[in-house]
């Protein structure tokens, strides 16, 4: 520093021009002040010490901070992962609540199966049913097809016995075989009619 250099020069200059007593004077307050220097020296070798250790003291708590990060990134993407598991988990509970009730809405199984029972006996009897009227049906249609038939065959033995009798001479009436057989000629006609 400056104050120690201009210390050093008088002391130089007094041991040159001056007396002993300046001189000793002059290097007492040189030791004086290169004490004063040391110790400001020692204050800011402390401030330097105490800074670095400071600094080294910041770095490893920006360190552990840094693993802590790390730690707590790993932390949340696992809450993450619990967070949709859990969801998936209530959202099932939630389905599996929702069917509950819905099964519980529906008949046992005792008597759906026993309504199932009647269903498809009441099936089957129709089915039967179904097959008998459709059996009577078509004996009906046999029926009414030979009917039909013999209404054809009718009709024509019809047809053919008139156009036979077309085809023959009518017989001549004798008058008196008429009367012969007149009712009135025939006494026991008359006595049948005369009564008791």
């Amino acid at each position: 520093p400056k104050k120690m250099l201009s210390h050093i020069l008088k002391i130089v200059s007094l041991l040159e021009n001056g007396s002993t007593s300046e001189v000793e004077a002059a290097y007492q307050l040189f030791l004086k002040d290169a004490e004063l220097y040391k110790f400001s020296m020692g204050k800011i070798q402390v401030v330097a010490d105490t800074s670095e250790r400071e600094v080294d003291a910041y770095k490893e708590v920006q360190d552990k901070l840094k693993e802590q990060m790390v730690q707590t990134e790993g932390e949340i993407e696992k809450l993450k992962d619990r967070v949709a598991h859990e969801r998936v988990v209530r959202k099932n509970k939630e389905e599996y609540a929702t069917l509950a009730k819905q099964v519980e809405t529906l008949a046992p199984r005792k008597q759906t199966e026993k309504d199932r029972a009647v269903l498809q006996e009441q099936i089957n009897r129709l089915e039967e049913q179904t097959q008998t009227q459709h059996q009577t049906l078509e004996m009906r249609k046999k029926q009414f097809m030979l009917l039909l038939h013999l209404v054809e065959d009718l009709k024509k033995g019809i047809s053919e016995e008139e156009e036979l009798e077309s085809m023959q001479p009518a017989p001549s009436i004798d008058p008196a075989a008429l009367e012969a057989v007149s009712p009135a000629a025939d006494p026991d006609v008359e006595m049948g009619e005369a009564g008791p």
